[in-house]
């Protein structure tokens, strides 16, 4: 008989404090309002109701449509038309706010940089785009196709081919000196809108900060040029037509936008490279988040470029990085450490490890000459095997619904097949609520026998791991070990106890302290047969303690 029952539980949390923790294992991810994304979906309506500002800047100057590219060289920002792209990409893109698979196209802007159509925007534009598509200078009645050169999601900056064979009008770099209060101008396609638009401002800062979520750049100039989404990878040019930095982000602070361009000095240096090929690039569009509720953080994959080091190791959007050579990576909320440690390693390499969305797995791979694919890093159905007797009640599983108790303090994925299920509750001595959640085939089978899976799942705060550890101890099976567990999120260790009442079932005890100290989770599962193992790697891959 299964000697761990509900007034067991009572009695032993009855002089428990209970503070709530904020942790979590594999939680839909709900990212940080950090800085906003200037790349912009279609249709244009659509962008304009969902973009817009709570508190909008000054309209921007709108230039007169050109039909035509000037010949001879551009000598004012008023010629720079010609030479400024609309790109349209095509694809499917995990969303880092739900986690949900979007189809469809979005829209940025560029700048042609070469006569045979070489052409620079934003890495987080294109990479891990199905389909480019230009349109040159504000001209809808003809579109390009094009390819990438190069990308840099740590300099978020790509190059771009435009299959085009005619000359094409280009723009230079300035030579300008980038000081507070030089003027410039903002070029590019905001909101989607095929119409060229121009707007101006000067520099408000020649060397701000550059580490963003989807970016770590050395340095970066702050202007008040207006921009919108749909400006990324546009140019910023001075009075005279010259690149001054490539717009890639806007910041808001107090509800002030602020425009964030790279530097024409950096940006070049970097574009020169990107022709040739990827720079300081794993080849993903990826934003890095902080999940404070739960503990999650890390560079969440967006996208991947096929053929990329990170496509050929099995990186797949929806991924989220956590951590490089050991390092952490994401958890200040910007690109910072996962740029440090690709600048730092040059061609050795890169070991990661990724919590996988949609499993809830932790994967572990290595980049290199000898790329290791990625592979799930722990499992109890490959550390534990039961051998079930006749007496075992085997349940063949169909698929699983998450399950969340009555407080909304513990979330866990369970069979649907194990319908019968407590949600409810413990009341402890001094009326305070105790989450729970026990879930089995049959739960009266489950207290009573030792011949039906089931799982009860809580959380203990004031609980070390080796406390919460005895607290568990089964009498009726024999002890078979205690091993470390951890992954990316939780701590702790695990117990195995084997001929459980005289049978061949198991039960296995997993004490996981949460990232901020503040309570430890407990899953308790007895395990029938094998295919039960199973059943606890997504139980334990998916189980949330939140406040």
């Amino acid at each position: 008989m299964n000697t761990f029952t509900r007034n067991t539980l009572a009695a032993l949390a009855a002089s428990m404090s209970l503070t709530l923790a904020a942790c979590g294992g594999g939680t839909p991810i709900a990212t940080l309002p950090a800085d906003t994304d200037a790349k912009t979906p279609t249709p244009p309506s659509a962008a304009e109701a969902t973009a817009a500002p709570t508190s909008a800047p000054a309209a921007p100057e709108t230039a007169a449509p050109t039909t035509e590219a000037p010949t001879g060289s551009i000598a004012s920002f008023q010629d720079v038309q010609p030479a400024v792209i609309q790109i349209e990409a095509g694809g499917s893109f995990r969303n880092i706010e739900d986690g949900e698979t979007q189809t469809g196209y979005g829209r940025g802007s560029g700048f042609i940089i070469s006569p045979d159509g070489i052409a620079v925007t934003n890495n987080h534009v294109v990479t891990g785009s199905a389909t480019l598509e230009v349109f040159i200078g504000g001209d809808t009645s003809k579109s390009y196709n094009a390819t990438v050169l190069g990308v840099s999601e740590c300099n978020d900056l790509a190059v771009i081919d435009i299959a085009e064979s005619a000359p094409l009008t280009v723009l230079e770099w300035s030579d300008e000196e980038i000081r507070a209060g030089l003027k410039v101008y903002a070029a590019g396609f905001p909101l989607g809108d095929p119409e060229f638009t121009l707007s101006s401002g000067i520099v408000a800062k020649a060397d701000s900060r550059g580490d963003m979520p989807w970016a770590s750049i050395d340095s970066t100039i702050e202007h008040d040029a207006s921009t919108q989404p749909g400006n990324s990878g546009g140019p910023l040019v001075d009075e005279q037509g010259g690149v001054v930095a490539v717009h890639y982000a806007t910041r808001r602070a107090a509800n002030l936008p602020q425009f964030q361009a790279i530097g024409g000095d950096l940006a070049q240096s970097v574009v020169d490279k990107l022709r040739r090929g990827d720079f300081e690039s794993l080849g993903i569009n990826g934003e890095a988040f902080v999940n404070p509720e739960t503990g999650v953080y890390g560079i969440w994959v967006a996208g991947v470029a096929p053929g990329s080091p990170a496509s050929k190791v099995g990186l797949a959007p929806g991924d989220i990085i956590q951590s490089m050579n050991g390092l952490p990576v994401g958890d200040d909320g910007t690109m910072a450490a996962y740029c440090d440690v690709i600048r730092t390693s040059g061609d050795k390499p890169i070991e990661l490890e990724v919590l996988r969305y949609d499993t809830s797995e932790i994967l572990k791979g290595e980049l290199g000459n000898k790329d290791r694919p990625l592979v799930a890093t722990f499992s109890f159905a490959q550390e534990i095997e039961v051998e079930g007797d006749e007496s075992g009640v085997g349940v063949v599983v169909t698929g699983y619904e998450t399950v969340v108790d009555d407080t909304f303090a513990l979330q866990i994925d369970i069979p649907i097949e194990w319908a019968d299920l407590i949600s409810a509750p413990e009341t402890l001595d001094d009326g305070t609520p105790l989450p729970v959640i026990y879930a089995s085939p049959s739960l009266a089978e489950y207290e009573s026998t030792w011949t039906t899976p089931g799982l009860l799942f809580t959380r203990l705060n004031e609980f070390g791991v080796d406390e919460a550890l005895a607290a568990f101890e089964q009498p009726d099976c024999d002890y078979a070990g205690t091993e470390i567990y951890e992954d990316a999120v939780y701590t702790g260790k695990y117990e195995v106890w084997q001929n459980c009442g005289g049978t061949s079932s198991q039960v296995i005890v997993v004490a996981a302290i949460s990232p901020d100290w503040a309570s430890t989770a407990i899953l308790v599962f007895q395990a029938v047969t094998d295919a039960d193992l199973e059943v606890l790697d997504r139980a334990f891959a998916s189980f949330v303690v939140t406040g």
